[in-house]
């Protein structure tokens, strides 16, 4: 190859790196705050000294958010967020697409980075759930807004009386359910004592809502106390493959007879979102103390090994691979196991 092609080839990986600008440019500002800053137009010197921030690295900032269209230069040396396409940060809460830039540019892309270095050494990373757990728990909630009809939906059709959360986060989906079941006992548990505080800072003045601090593998609710909806959303990735078969063991004990399980999880090798499933994978696969991703292989012998059916296995956003299905006790036919038809027309429609 001659120096020429080396160039052009160069020059078409620095074309392919383009597309990484928005979202550096994004997380920066959510990060400073700098997309509210810059809500009303003013110049860098102002903001400058409004913020203590360094002018040069914030006219750098500045120069590329104008020429990504994320602020709109105005008269007289000013700049303006640009609401049509950062709209979102100017929002009075922005934490759910902040903690999705935070999670990708603090974990993941690290991590990433790092590959040669873990490949070379044989050793792994060590995900700290103390630093980042806060994080991964608001992008779960964002994540699950995409399931949530479905739940209300067998809620309502199965007069569900009590729902356990196990992982429950910031216990954001708990809340948003118990708007429409106040009546409806709610449990969530968490290992993280600290999201859990959160979580119950949150969720004040809802009097049907629980938080218990516990490791979801080996806590169970009260004596003969049976749910009637178990949440077990993005937690297959915390759990070696023995642990999974063993919790869901567990749980089938304390299952009512027409209770669910409802599942959300990446899936690897997926049907639709094959690059992010891979690349999320790659990142739990890089750490000492997470676990590979499930294939739809190993969801369906999980579900047959754990005294489980399977169903309504459905992309519920097709671009990162995430799925979402029901576990029951076995008292329904396999034939049973087919898309749920409003989620099946939400994703052929494009909405998901």
């Amino acid at each position: 190859m001659n120096i020429v092609q080396t160039a052009l080839k160069a020059r078409n990986w620095m074309k392919r790196n383009e597309s990484f600008l928005p979202t550096w440019h994004a997380y920066v500002g959510y990060e400073l705050d700098l997309f509210k800053t810059f809500r009303n137009p003013k110049t860098v010197d102002e903001v400058a000294q409004e913020t203590g921030y360094s002018q040069d690295l914030l006219q750098c900032w500045v120069d590329v958010g104008a020429s990504i269209k994320h602020l709109r230069k105005r008269p007289r040396g000013r700049y303006r967020t640009s609401k049509h396409h950062c709209g979102e940060f100017l929002e009075e809460d922005s934490r759910g697409v902040g903690a999705l830039l935070k999670e990708m540019m603090e974990l993941h892309i690290p991590t990433l980075l790092s590959y040669p270095e873990y490949m070379r050494s044989n050793e792994r990373a060590v995900f700290n759930h103390e630093k980042f757990g806060d994080v991964v728990a608001e992008t779960s909630t964002l994540l699950e807004h995409f399931a949530i009809r479905r739940i209300k939906k067998m809620m309502k059709d199965q007069e569900v009386q009590t729902v356990i959360d196990l992982g429950c986060g910031h216990g954001g989906y708990l809340r948003k359910l118990a708007k429409d079941f106040p009546e409806v006992r709610m449990i969530g548990v968490d290992v993280n004592e600290q999201v859990v505080e959160s979580a119950q800072k949150a969720s004040e003045g809802y009097e049907n809502i629980e938080f218990i601090v516990a490791d979801a593998s080996d806590w169970r609710p009260e004596e003969g106390q049976e749910a009637d909806l178990i949440l077990l959303h993005n937690v297959f990735h915390y759990l070696a493959p023995v642990e999974r078969e063993e919790l869901l063991s567990n749980l089938s004990t304390w299952l009512s007879e027409d209770g669910r399980i409802s599942v959300i999880t990446p899936v690897n090798e997926a049907a639709q979102g094959q690059a992010f499933s891979s690349a999320f994978n790659s990142f739990f696969t890089a750490h000492s103390n997470l676990y590979a991703l499930p294939s739809s292989e190993d969801i369906e012998e999980l579900a047959e090994t754990s005294g489980l059916t399977l169903s309504a296995y459905n992309s519920i956003i097709k671009e990162g691979g995430w799925y979402a299905f029901w576990l029951m006790p076995q008292t329904e036919p396999k034939s049973e196991m087919h898309p749920d038809r409003e989620t099946e027309t939400l994703i052929a429609s494009g909405k998901y």
